[in-house]
């Protein structure tokens, strides 16, 4: 699979979560919480063998942006890339500045 193939199934399993508003990087400066930001960061552990890559594993992040506790759109998240990844939960943060609560998730896909 290609690079751009490998990356645009972690947006694609993102897009299908209902009325989830999906953004690449960053999002608009209008959008209101929940919201979703991911982005790939770069090469995983990827395989290699006979002195080239036989596999490249692309990693990144995705984060979750609500002011609702106990939101089940985290949990869409992860039903989301256990469909097209490995993930794990990195960090579940409140933050004082703007009252949000931030999931975030790193991923691989192969």
């Amino acid at each position: 699979m290609s690079l751009q193939n490998k990356v645009k199934t972690i947006y694609e399993a993102l897009l299908a979560i209902p009325n989830a508003k999906v953004y690449h990087y960053e999002k608009p400066a209008a959008v209101k919480a929940p919201y979703i930001i991911w982005a790939e960061q770069g090469e995983g552990d990827s395989f290699y063998a006979g002195n080239h890559k036989e596999e490249q594993n692309i990693s990144g992040v995705v984060d979750l942006y609500t002011l609702e506790e106990f939101d089940t759109l985290a949990d869409e998240v992860q039903t989301a890339l256990d469909s097209v990844c490995s993930w794990r939960l990195d960090s579940v943060l409140y933050e004082d500045e703007t009252k949000l609560i931030h999931y975030s998730w790193d991923f691989e896909v192969i």
